[in-house]
């Protein structure tokens, strides 16, 4: 195996894990916005897409004569069972949930880009596809996360007691 196939498939293997984790944290998010559709909605299409990202990545893992790795993949579960229950304490799940899940779609996005990367420079593009669409999905994830910060915070301040959550501001108040 040459130099830039060991990287190719290092990256695959972080970016493996990544999704790994980002599935267990998708999962528990939808557990704790399901009764808010505008949000639940999005998160359980991107799941879908998030496992057949998965699926596609390791599918190319195992082109190249390998597979994911267990040590990766085991150090992203614990994680994520870690951030799962700690979520479960926190007295505002839905804003640090949609505030959580910004940061993973943006991880994917940079996982996602190196991975594509390496792989149209060494020669892979069935793998530069498979990272080029976790990327698209990622970055329009983060637009639908985008659009909908003023729904995480008025969530947020409802389940911190405020009875009457004032309306944002109009953007030409901002």
């Amino acid at each position: 195996m040459t130099t830039i196939e060991r990287q190719l498939v290092g990256y695959l293997k972080d970016a493996h894990a990544l999704q790994e984790h980002v599935e267990a944290v998708l999962s528990e998010m939808l557990t704790t916005v399901a009764s808010v559709p505008d949000i639940c909605r999005p998160l359980g299409h991107y799941a879908d897409r998030s496992r057949r990202h998965t699926r596609e990545i390791e599918a190319r893992l195992h082109a190249h004569r390998t597979s994911p790795s267990l040590v990766r993949d085991a150090g992203a579960l614990f994680a994520a069972v870690l951030d799962a229950g700690l979520g479960r304490t926190r007295r505002d799940p839905t804003g640090r949930h949609i505030r959580d899940a910004y940061v993973a779609v943006h991880l994917q996005i940079a996982a996602g880009e190196m991975l594509r990367r390496v792989a149209e420079r060494a020669g892979d593009g069935e793998t530069a596809a498979v990272a080029a669409a976790m990327c698209d999905d990622a970055y329009a994830m983060s637009r639908e996360l985008s659009d909908r910060w003023d729904l995480a915070v008025e969530l947020s301040l409802r389940q911190h007691g405020v009875q009457n959550v004032p309306p944002p501001p109009r953007e030409d108040d901002r």
